[in-house]
This record gives structure tokens, C-alpha cells and sequence, in this order.
């Protein structure tokens, strides 16, 4: 088996799952902003649209990142910056999963365990060269 063959196939999906996930709920973000107004809401959401969207522009930045970054394994430092890059999503992932239970119902804060835990799958293929 080639080397690195697990470890891009698994930063490839986890990349594409990344920027669909940021995309949809953008798409659902900016629906309901859209409705709120149309339905003559009078609360005033330009700052809280700033922050919003660039937290999802962020998410699927890092998840362009993650699928780019893991056709780069053969280089050593791409893959020890590549390796530290996937423990810090990881234990970012999973300090949102337990600062947000109970809060975004259980499918969404198993999204996020599930992808956490993926992240440090990823991060261990890479360091055992898999």
C-alpha cells in the first residue's frame, strides 16, 4: 500500500464534509436572516451577521485547508505543520462539543464529536505514516 494513501483519502472526505457543513449552514443562516426580515423583525443582526459569517468562512477555509494540505504529506515539514494543524482542529472540535451540550441538540454535538475525533484519526495516520 502507497504511503499516506489513508491519510489523504481521510483529509480529503473530512475537507469536503468541512465545506459542505460551513455551506449549508450558511445557506440556512442567510435564510433565516432573510425571512427574519422580510417578517419585519426589528432586532438589529448587522453586527451578529459580521461575526457569523466569518466564523463560517473560517470553517470552510480550514476545511479547503485540510484537503489541499493532505496531497503535501511527502515533505517533513509540510507534514509536521500538517500534523499539528489536525491535533489543534481536533481538541478545538471537541472543547465545542463540551462547551455546547445540551445546546445544539444531539445530531449537531455528535457532528462535531465525530469530526473531533476524526481530526485526531487523521493527525495519528499522519504521524505513523499510513
Amino acid at each position: 500500500m502507497k504511503k499516506y494513501k489513508v491519510s489523504k483519502t481521510i483529509g480529503v472526505v473530512l475537507g469536503t464534509l468541512m465545506v459542505i457543513a460551513s455551506v449549508g449552514y450558511g445557506f440556512i443562516y442567510l435564510l433565516g436572516t432573510s425571512l427574519g426580515s422580510a417578517l419585519g423583525s426589528t432586532i438589529d443582526t448587522t453586527a451578529k451577521d459580521i461575526v457569523t459569517l466569518g466564523m463560517i468562512f473560517s470553517i470552510c477555509v480550514i476545511g479547503v485547508l485540510t484537503g489541499i494540505l493532505s496531497f503535501g504529506l511527502k515533505s517533513k515539514g509540510l507534514r509536521m505543520v500538517y500534523f499539528g494543524f489536525c491535533l489543534l482542529i481536533g481538541v478545538a472540535l471537541l472543547v465545542t462539543y463540551f462547551i455546547s451540550i445540551g445546546a445544539l441538540g444531539k445530531k449537531v454535538e455528535f457532528l462535531i464529536l465525530f469530526m473531533g475525533i476524526i481530526y485526531f484519526l487523521l493527525g495519528y495516520f499522519v504521524k505513523k505514516e499510513r
